[in-house]
C-alpha cells in the first residue's frame, strides 16, 4: 500500500512536470505566433486599401478612360506609392517617374514636356517644408490633375483641332 501511495505521488509529480514543460516548450512558438499576427495584421493595415480599390475594380474598365474618379484614383494611388521618386524627378523636371504621373493623369502626349517643365517650376510649392507629405502628394495631385484630365479648356483646344 505505501508503494502505491509513493508511485501514485511520483506519478503526479511527474504528470504536474509535464504541464510546466509542456508550457515551456511551446512558450517560444506562442511568442513566433504572437509576432508573426501582429505582422500580419500591420501589413493587412498597410494594404487594404490598395486591396478594397482593385477589387472594387472591373477588369477591362480599369484602363479604358472612360472613368474620371477612377482615372483620378489611379493619379493619387502612383503618387503616394512614389511620393520620394516622384520628388526627385520633379525636382530635375523629367524621369520616369514624373513621365508617368503625366500620362496617368491625361496630359497630352505634346504638352508633356511643357508639364515637366511647369512641375519643376512649381517644387517648392508642391514640397515646402512646413507642410506633411500628405498634403504634398496633394498638391502633386491636384497640379497634375489640372494639367490632365482637368483642364476642360484643353480638352475644348483638343476638340477644335
Amino acid at each position: 500500500m505505501r508503494v502505491q501511495r509513493l508511485l501514485f505521488s511520483g506519478l503526479l509529480l511527474i504528470l504536474s512536470g509535464c504541464e510546466t514543460t509542456t508550457e515551456l516548450t511551446q512558450a517560444p512558438f506562442n511568442a513566433t505566433t504572437d509576432i508573426s499576427d501582429g505582422l500580419t495584421r500591420a501589413s493587412s493595415d498597410l494594404t487594404a486599401p490598395i486591396r478594397e480599390f482593385t477589387s472594387s475594380t472591373t477588369p477591362g474598365t480599369w484602363f479604358n478612360g472612360n472613368n474620371p474618379a477612377k482615372a483620378r484614383q489611379k493619379v493619387e494611388v502612383f503618387t503616394a506609392y512614389s511620393f520620394e521618386n516622384l520628388r526627385a524627378d520633379i525636382s530635375r523636371g523629367d524621369g520616369e517617374y514624373l513621365v508617368s504621373l503625366a500620362a496617368l493623369a491625361g496630359v497630352p502626349p505634346a504638352q508633356q514636356q511643357g508639364f515637366r517643365l511647369q512641375m519643376q517650376q512649381a517644387y517648392t510649392t508642391l514640397y515646402e517644408e512646413n507642410i506633411t507629405s500628405k498634403e504634398s502628394a496633394a498638391r502633386v495631385v491636384n497640379a497634375a490633375w489640372t494639367a490632365g484630365h482637368g483642364d476642360t479648356g484643353q480638352r475644348s483646344r483638343s476638340a477644335a483641332e
